[in-house]
């Protein structure tokens, strides 16, 4: 018999870069580099996805990184959440970044992530055909409750 009770939605939300989600706009194919596996945003500026994630209590973004791209997009990223826009903050000398408070919202419906990459670059070619226009390399992406 089947269950009248909807299955309640994850406190938090991890995107691992070995296993993007099919439905994820502007994601290269995962790569394995020196820093471990990772996915280049791109080609497009707003890398998009949606998660299905408990908004009741606010949520901490940490994005980690294998490569900023460009340079300039060391303090130039930022997280928008269904519409509301969120910058990425450097945390420490490395590669991570953070943004949050993201503030609560009611209902159960889906939520809207975009990365914002607003510096672009296409990696070095041996051919004549162009390479694809790529952002940042994004290992993982977590959203968490307060701890």
């Amino acid at each position: 018999m089947p269950s009248s009770v909807a299955e309640p939605l994850q406190e938090a939300f991890i995107l691992d870069a070995a296993a993007p989600p099919a439905d994820a706009e502007h994601f290269h194919p995962p790569e394995e580099g020196p820093d471990g596996r990772f996915c280049w945003t791109g080609p497009g500026a707003e890398a998009a996805l949606i998660v299905h994630i408990s908004r009741r209590y606010p949520l901490r973004a940490w994005l980690e990184l294998a490569d900023f791209g460009h340079p300039a997009n060391g303090d130039a990223l930022s997280l928008i959440v269904d519409g509301d826009l969120y910058p990425l903050l450097r945390r420490g000398p490395g590669k991570n970044l953070i943004a949050g408070p993201i503030l609560t919202r009611d209902g159960d419906g889906p939520t809207r992530l975009v990365i914002r990459v607003p510096h672009l670059h296409s990696p070095p070619t041996n051919g004549h055909r162009a390479s694809p226009l790529r952002g940042i390399a994004i290992k993982r992406l977590s959203l968490t409750p307060p701890a």
